[in-house]
């Protein structure tokens, strides 16, 4: 007999005669793998995680999930060339205001 629904959605049934409850066709859970793969290509291009579940409608956390998950299988990332010489030029940033004002 009929049993109710699974956490994805499939018919449970119930034995009459034992009791046990299974289903015989059970739907996959979560999302695919190309769906998965798109969401970290789309993140690799320069997408941020909220728009990468806006577009795709899914769980920005289902996002940062997988991104995490694949970078964490990537190889350590090589280190940079010790620098020889750098060039530096002035910089000058006004936090609030100047300080003395010009008169034109």
């Amino acid at each position: 007999m009929k049993n109710g629904l699974n956490g994805s959605g499939s018919q449970k049934y119930k034995c009459n005669e034992c009791g046990a409850v299974y289903t015989p066709e059970p739907k996959e859970n979560g999302y695919s793998a190309d769906m998965r793969l798109l969401a970290i290509r789309m993140y690799v291009e320069g997408s941020s995680y909220r728009s990468i579940a806006r577009v795709l409608k899914i769980n920005p956390q289902s996002v940062v999930n997988w991104v995490n998950r694949y970078t964490s299988k990537l190889p350590p990332a090589p280190l940079p060339n010790k620098v020889r010489k750098a060039e530096l030029d002035e910089l000058y940033t006004f936090v609030g205001e100047k300080k003395t004002k010009s008169t034109f």
